[in-house]
């Protein structure tokens, strides 16, 4: 397939519109950040940070990952009754399984704020944060099992327009713990209208799975494990920062710093998020198909990734301005933090997601228990030593090499009967 033909077909699943979608919700994501940044002091805020790092760490578990069981084995589903079926039996199970979570976090969260105790409140009032994205998650992946990506996109942009309002509504009045019981509150009220307008608990509760209990929950465990490690990538170096330097204000600059290049991460999770039905049909039916559609990823993505690097090293600078000038001074981390986004950009995301797409989480989950053991160790030695440079050197390695670790794993695949 040349690389016309690989825009058209992408264009045709309507991919512009899940692109758009995701650079919509980056957008308000960022306008948020920009908001809260400027109306909440540096110390709060690098507490909110710390708080929502933890978080972020825990997220792709939510419901023991059960959900990713949903996007598999309803890819491979031909029957929508069963497809909804599936549905059902996520949520019921993953909010039991998320509620679960929260009690666990909870209760070692004075362990967690050790060394930050103005975290605390955060950290509880956050953890609940993991039931509305495990709601807003399963009704987005329903709409991809049955083709609908425009649905998928309308449901992400909508939601964003939402939070936006209330973000800012409800952070000008109440200042932080608004903007807390904001993140919480309008995904979990926009995810039950969802449920009841669609209807989406009217299913045939006489169906039964073809796939046991065993490996739905088993794939979506995998899943969510490498996941939830995968993340420690963008969170083991601000616990460290946090707990032996001890400085909010150093957390909030080096968080800032990695906003914007770090939000360019969602082009190929959006990509992938598109094709993942598609790249999981054709798993079994044609292996060069899957490495065919990667080179063609890969030449759009090489082009873009040249005018990242090009766009960070000559305005940085000003770029941090937008946050306000006590932000400006980064010690040129931004673009080192772009150097690890390229890495991201044409390995680690893309081919990490195929991995899954094509029933190998087991490995992903693998490759990330290696990362996180490689990251605690020399993160802790290069920010002992080199402070928050020593931190996002490790991060920006660690992105290349899990990336080529993805790509070993790939070309393994393509070997095998």
């Amino acid at each position: 397939m040349s690389t016309v033909n690989f825009i058209q077909s992408f264009l045709q699943r309507k991919g512009g519109y899940v692109v758009f979608s995701s650079y919509f919700a980056k957008l308000i994501t960022f306008i948020i950040a920009v908001y809260i940044i400027r109306f909440i002091p540096k110390a709060e805020y690098g507490f909110i940070v710390y708080a929502s790092t933890i978080i972020s760490f825990i997220a792709p578990f939510k419901g023991l990952g059960i959900h990713q069981g949903l996007l598999r084995f309803g890819s491979i589903s031909k029957s929508q009754q069963l497809k909804k079926y599936y549905l059902n039996q996520t949520l019921k199970k993953g909010l039991l399984y998320t509620l679960l979570i929260i009690g666990a976090l909870c209760a070692i969260t004075p362990l967690l704020s050790s060394n930050m105790e103005d975290a605390f409140l955060y950290i509880i009032l956050l953890s609940f944060q993991l039931v509305s994205l495990l709601l807003l998650e399963i009704i987005k992946i329903y709409s991809r099992l049955i083709h609908l990506n425009k649905l998928y996109s309308n449901i992400t942009i909508y939601n964003n327009i939402f939070l936006l309002i209330g973000v800012i509504g409800a952070t000008y009045l109440w200042g932080a713990l608004g903007y807390i019981v904001s993140l919480i509150s309008i995904p979990t009220i926009y995810s039950l209208f969802l449920i009841f307008k669609l209807r989406l608990l009217n299913y045939n509760k006489n169906l039964t799975a073809p796939e046991s209990n065993k490996s739905f929950l088993s794939y979506g465990f995998y899943m969510s494990l490498g996941g939830m490690l995968s993340q420690l990538l963008y969170a083991v170096d601000v616990i460290l920062i946090g707990n032996l330097i001890k400085d909010a204000e150093i957390i909030a600059q080096y968080k800032t710093s990695n906003i914007i290049p770090f939000s360019l991460l969602i082009l190929p999770v959006a990509i992938l998020t598109n094709d993942f039905v598609k790249i999981t049909n054709e798993a079994d039916k044609d292996k060069r198909s899957i490495w065919h559609y990667y080179l063609n990823y890969l030449k759009i993505m090489s082009v873009i990734c040249l005018g990242i690097l090009g766009t960070f090293y000559f305005f940085s600078q000003e770029i941090l301005l937008i946050f306000g000038k006590e932000y400006s001074n980064d010690n040129n981390l931004m673009f080192i933090f772009s150097v690890g986004v390229v890495g991201a950009l044409l390995f680690r995301i893309p081919l990490g997601n195929i991995l899954s797409a094509i029933g190998w989480p087991k490995i992903n989950a693998l490759f990330s228990v290696i990362v996180l053991l490689i990251n605690i160790v020399a993160g802790y030695y290069c920010v002992i030593n080199y402070g928050v440079m020593g931190a996002a050197y490790t991060t920006v390695f660690l992105m290349w090499f899990s990336g080529i670790l993805s790509l070993f794993a790939l070309l393994k695949f393509l070997k095998t009967e």
